[in-house]
């Protein structure tokens, strides 16, 4: 098995780009039909609840269950189209296609949090990579949120009780657990759907595209999240945002992102089993350290922006040393934190 950094691995993309040009030629083939965004759905589906619920503790169990149900191992879609130029002279950009093997898994489950974790496992020739991908976080009923508010500022912020009442707050993380954004909303469980919708939330410009560019530095984005019998999809309804250096923000395009997961039998996860068998204890010193950070100074500027790709070469590769078997120090994952700006007091680092 190889671990790589997230840099290493050769994700292979395809993009699917569709033109016709009617130029009256007899003999030009007709163009090929566009394959269907959406999964063929199995016969037999058991959704998470047998009947929409009626009171808020029936509600409260189908909103867990439906979470818990996005757990598993799933081979994944993802599909990005801009559908909208809102900015002079602005031309759309071709529509990105690629796929994966991931495996969620459910890392802590307390009830009212739920916190799950995104691995994915490549088969490329002999060889199977691992990456340890996004993570999503579901409370419910928060009293605070921590938002991105652009140019790398994250701010946490009070939820209103009303608000908050019989809504979850979904916390999406970096590959090395950064914050990313936060969006709340609730559950809908009618009509044989179980859905979650968010409030629109400001986000750093995606990793598909930050190496590719620079005419634009956020997306404002509303997500949903719907089980499927296949699985469940993560529909995006993105608007890129241009940020100035004074705060200024302008749309110049509008985006649809469908993320399709598919649960899969024909595959083996054992190696991201593995990995996070060895390295789950670490990654939990990293994510205590973040939220130790966070705790700290309610608001605070990470560097770089927007990933931090320097950041997450340092922790990846201390990842890697603990699943070869080393160790490494509280006070190690605290340096690198604190470099990229984390808050943090040198008490703290000196103390581990």
């Amino acid at each position: 098995m190889t671990l790589t950094t997230i840099r290493s691995i050769p994700i292979v993309f395809t993009l699917a780009l569709a033109g016709c040009a009617g130029n009256g030629v007899r003999d030009t083939p007709p163009a090929a039909p566009a394959k269907p965004l959406a999964e063929t759905a199995p016969a037999q589906y058991a959704a998470p609840c047998a009947q929409p619920p009626v009171t808020r503790e029936q509600s409260f169990a189908c909103d867990r269950k439906s979470i818990l149900a996005m757990a598993g191992e799933f081979r994944v879609r993802f599909a990005f189209d801009e559908t909208a130029s809102l900015a002079p002279a602005y031309e759309p950009h071709a529509a990105q296609r690629s796929g994966a093997t991931e495996l969620v898994a459910v890392v802590e489950d307390t009830g009212s949090s739920i916190m799950l974790q995104h691995i994915l496992v490549m088969k490329m020739d002999d060889d199977v990579h691992v990456i340890k991908h996004w993570r999503q976080d579901w409370h419910f009923e928060p009293t605070k949120r921590l938002r991105y508010r652009g140019n790398g500022r994250f701010e946490t912020e009070a939820v209103d009780a009303d608000a908050a009442r019989g809504a979850w707050v979904q916390v999406v993380y970096e590959v090395d657990d950064a914050p990313r954004y936060s969006g709340i909303g609730r559950w809908q469980h009618n009509g044989g759907v179980d859905a979650w919708t968010s409030d629109p939330s400001l986000r750093p410009l995606p990793r598909r595209e930050y190496t590719k560019r620079s005419d634009y530095q956020a997306i404002e984005a509303i997500n949903r999240h719907t089980l499927t019998p296949a699985g469940w999809v993560h529909e995006q309804d993105n608007t890129k945002i241009a940020i100035d250096a004074d705060g200024r923000q302008r749309a110049i395009a509008r985006e649809r992102g469908i993320n399709s997961y598919t649960r899969i039998s024909d595959f083996d996860f054992t190696a991201g089993r593995d990995y996070w068998r060895k390295t789950s204890a670490y990654w939990a010193d990293v994510r205590n350290a973040w939220q130790a950070g966070f705790a700290r100074k309610p608001g605070f500027d990470l560097s770089p922006r927007p990933n931090g790709e320097p950041r997450i070469k340092e922790l990846f590769a201390q990842a890697e040393r603990v699943a070869n078997g080393g160790t490494v120090a509280r006070t190690e994952i605290v340096e690198v934190l604190t470099r990229y700006g984390l808050p943090a007091d040198n008490a703290e680092v000196a103390a581990h």
